[in-house]
């Protein structure tokens, strides 16, 4: 199990990291209440934020969310989400700087 956490840890960082066009900024403009919820263990309030930034956006909802969502482990929940936001969120606040 450890391993397949791992696996998808990786692929949902891979994945905030090619987000691109105004879905940072979405993400970004909830981020308080986002990680809020994340640290609180609210799954579908966290599921129904990202959702409506990505279709907002026009984006199609990756399957590794949709993997990260079915866990069980609150613990691995949260590092899931974590890995996903971390890069959307860090690169928001390095263009915030320039």
């Amino acid at each position: 199990m450890g391993e397949k956490i791992d696996d998808l840890i990786w692929r949902l960082k891979n994945e905030g990291e090619k987000i691109e066009g105004n879905l940072p900024k979405s993400i970004n403009d909830i981020a308080f209440r986002l990680l809020e919820q994340v640290r609180l263990g609210n799954k579908d309030n966290v599921f129904y934020m990202l959702l409506r930034c990505f279709k907002a956006n026009n984006q199609i909802f990756p399957n590794e969310l949709v993997e990260a969502f079915k866990q069980e482990n609150e613990k691995y929940f949260k590092t899931l989400i974590f890995s996903f936001l971390a890069p959307i969120l860090s690169r928001e606040e390095k263009n915030k700087r320039r």
